[in-house]
């Protein structure tokens, strides 16, 4: 792999998550066996033909064309990085193109759905107390799971109506905290805490996480969603995925008529583009609103 200086990229990627990065190294492992097994040794030995050759074997095993995409992607920021470096002449995935697939739309929750889905009763124990918190700071403030996990205790506190996050790229924004998770949060910090941590961590519990699991570390994208996933089918819903709570709160606030821009900066998207695909989900709405006004509706 070090021929392949692939060490050295990954600590280019500065600003990118853990997850991101994690991602970019399976990506360009496989890539990087795929080459050596057909004779190239290092990135100076790789062409165009040969990254052709792995994009039509990654859609002939049938890979949906949004993972082709994703891993092509990669692949073109680490030859950038490298013919930038110096490192290579000339950049092997140049006009180089992904398959195209169909735009896939948020699967969303509906109203009824949120409405079934959040409890207003007071929680029972601390585990269903922390599995709520989380579940309401994801839709009420439309979190990132990785901006979740990263939340930490000491900047809450019980007059707070808005909190700070670090999101993609290390950039900070304020996003609100709705008054059901002010209530959770206050009875979370410090009692529910201090209970759930004598009553279920096994482990040493990090000082300074929100959230932690049975083991005293942060919540993980996993416990994030297994969490998300038992009270889906306690209420007899289907699954869905944390970022989906997170498509909901941006379809919900521009059903409800909020302005495009500030549900950018709601979201933290650095291009109003990425924000816009939430203007096309509510077709259901759309259909109900040319049903009830339309002479012909």
């Amino acid at each position: 792999m070090d021929m392949w200086h692939v060490g050295e990229f990954l600590r280019f990627l500065t600003a990118a998550s853990p997850a991101t990065v994690d991602a970019y190294h399976r990506d360009l492992k496989g890539f990087i066996n795929w080459s050596e097994d057909r004779g190239c040794p290092d990135p100076l030995t790789v062409g165009r033909s040969e990254v052709r050759g792995w994009v039509a074997k990654m859609s002939g095993d049938g890979y949906a064309p949004r993972t082709i995409a994703r891993r092509l992607s990669t692949l073109r920021r680490y030859f950038g990085w490298l013919h930038r470096s110096g490192l290579i002449k000339l950049d092997p995935t140049a006009y180089i193109s992904a398959p195209k697939g169909d735009a896939r739309l948020p699967r969303v929750l509906q109203r009824g759905e949120i409405d079934q889905l959040f409890d207003e009763t007071t929680p029972n124990n601390s585990l269903e107390l922390r599995d709520r918190l989380t579940i309401e700071l994801l839709y009420g403030s439309g979190l990132r799971v990785a901006e979740l996990c990263g939340l930490d205790a000491m900047n809450f506190s019980t007059e707070r109506v808005a909190m700070e996050v670090l999101g993609k790229g290390s950039k900070t924004r304020k996003v609100p905290i709705n008054a059901p998770s002010r209530h959770l949060l206050n009875l979370w910090i410090p009692e529910g805490s201090r209970i759930f941590d004598q009553a279920y961590v096994s482990g040493t519990r990090d000082p300074t996480a929100l959230l932690v699991n049975r083991r005293g570390n942060r919540l993980t994208r996993s416990d994030v969603r297994r969490i998300l996933l038992g009270l889906l089918r306690a209420k007899g819903l289907a699954d869905r995925s944390p970022h989906a709570l997170r498509h909901t709160f941006a379809t919900h606030l521009l059903d409800g008529g909020a302005d495009l821009r500030a549900v950018q900066e709601l979201l933290g998207h650095a291009d109003l583009a990425t924000t816009q695909i939430y203007t096309h989900v509510s077709r259901e709405q759309l259909r109900e609103i040319h049903r009830r006004h339309h002479p012909r509706g």
